[in-house]
């Protein structure tokens, strides 16, 4: 596997965006996040074959319910507001998104949308530490755990196609 150009600038300015956010913007950032996720993952389902097809579009149904749910829970905390649109891709996803777009091989495709994956977490638990809300941080770490999750799923399928090239 090539080695992958993180580019940590986005990541820091990542963070200085979420700082500045309130609760109303960070939770529309979340849904818009999610949204774009899906998207991602059911692009990356037309450009694989075999297992990975069917767990990309696993992943981006997953986001698409996690999108749902942080909607019903904006309009719960925010009633008759509409979230904030982001036009931007999903922050995750930002910091590799070169190599993203330029992926041929099942490896490499496996292990961005791992580092994709952990990034995501690691987000979330930012937005968790940085809400002023229960609800909306427990939202946060609830995300987070799933972003974890399935990172561990991909990893999985990682290690099976690593063991099955090495036995060739």
């Amino acid at each position: 596997m090539s080695e992958m150009a993180i580019d940590v600038g986005i990541i820091q300015d990542v963070e200085t965006l979420l700082k500045n956010l309130n609760g109303y913007e960070l939770l529309s950032y979340a849904i818009c996040n999610e949204e774009c996720g899906a998207e991602t993952y059911e692009w990356l389902a037309g450009r694989v074959e075999g297992i990975l097809v069917d767990e990309f579009r696993y992943l981006a149904k997953e986001k698409r319910k996690h999108a749902a749910e942080l909607r019903k829970l904006f309009e719960e905390l925010y009633p008759g507001m509409k979230p904030l649109e982001f036009n931007a891709p999903p922050l995750d996803t930002l910091p590799v998104c070169r190599e993203l777009m330029e992926v041929k091989e099942l490896e490499n495709t496996l292990a961005i949308a791992m580092l994709s994956e952990t990034i995501g977490r690691d987000i979330y638990r930012k937005l968790q530490r940085m809400s002023g809300d229960e609800e909306v941080a427990e939202l946060f770490e609830r995300l987070a755990e799933m972003k974890e999750a399935a990172y561990e799923k991909l990893l999985q399928l990682y290690e099976a196609m690593e063991k099955q090239s090495n036995t060739f």
